[in-house]
């Protein structure tokens, strides 16, 4: 089922735009990997789909609902859950403190992401409930921001450079906790530089060049085409 459809989106920091008739379709229950060099806009594709920044035109539906006229707030509630880049957890507040604050039902008055499931499927934050999330490593608060994110009961995640800056050990961790997820059906665009993470959890990609999208298709295919990631993706 197609669950989030982005048609012909064109999105503006002030007077420059950055996003030029993007388009996405993605399909409930599936890792789908959005690449592209740094710059290439996958963040604002993030951003514009939350409503961070201002598009001119196109149209974004979530289960057939156009979001464009929405505020952020009000996509939350409808089910964009957002993980940026920068985690953004709260530093002075303890994990679970921090879980506590990001629970909401779903937009269907549901609660598939009880306290129990997440300590079950983020083993690592049950010995760090009490620990403020300040004083946890990078890859630690990561873990946190993708978890305070679910127990929203978002409908799609969008995971922004999960993997960037953190040892790769933890890259590890995070690769398993996200094929975790799409067995729990947890539907995730993956905003990555890294093919080689993203070939361990996703198996559809779209590439984003300048602001547009390029190419689709799987990832396996992607890594036989040369040619493609030469010109998109090598820096």
């Amino acid at each position: 089922m197609e669950l989030l459809k982005v048609q012909n989106l064109n999105a503006f920091y002030g007077n420059s735009q950055v996003l030029f008739d993007m388009n996405i379709n993605i399909t409930k229950n599936n890792i789908i990997a959005l690449l592209g060099r740094n710059g290439a806009g996958k963040s604002s594709t993030f951003k514009a789909i939350t409503g961070l920044i201002h598009v001119n035109s196109g149209s974004i539906l979530l289960k057939g609902k156009e979001l464009i006229k929405q505020a952020t707030s009000k996509r939350a509630l409808l089910g964009i859950g957002y993980v940026p880049e920068d985690r953004q957890v709260f530093p002075e507040h303890t994990v679970e403190e921090n879980l506590d604050l990001g629970k909401k039902n779903s937009s269907e008055g549901k609660n598939n992401w009880p306290i129990d499931k997440v300590w079950d499927t983020f083993p690592i934050l049950v010995q760090l409930k009490n620990r403020m999330a300040g004083q946890l490593s990078g890859g630690e608060q990561q873990m946190l921001s993708i978890a305070r994110t679910l127990v929203g009961n978002p409908e799609i995640l969008l995971l922004d450079e999960p993997s960037e800056g953190l040892a790769p050990i933890i890259v590890e961790d995070i690769a398993v906790i996200l094929k975790n997820l799409k067995k729990l059906g947890v539907t995730i665009l993956l905003a990555e530089q890294n093919m080689h993470f993203c070939l361990e959890v996703a198996e559809e990609a779209i590439i984003i060049d300048r602001g547009r999208s390029v190419w689709n298709g799987s990832l396996k295919d992607l890594q036989k085409d040369t040619k493609t990631r030469d010109k998109y993706l090598a820096i």
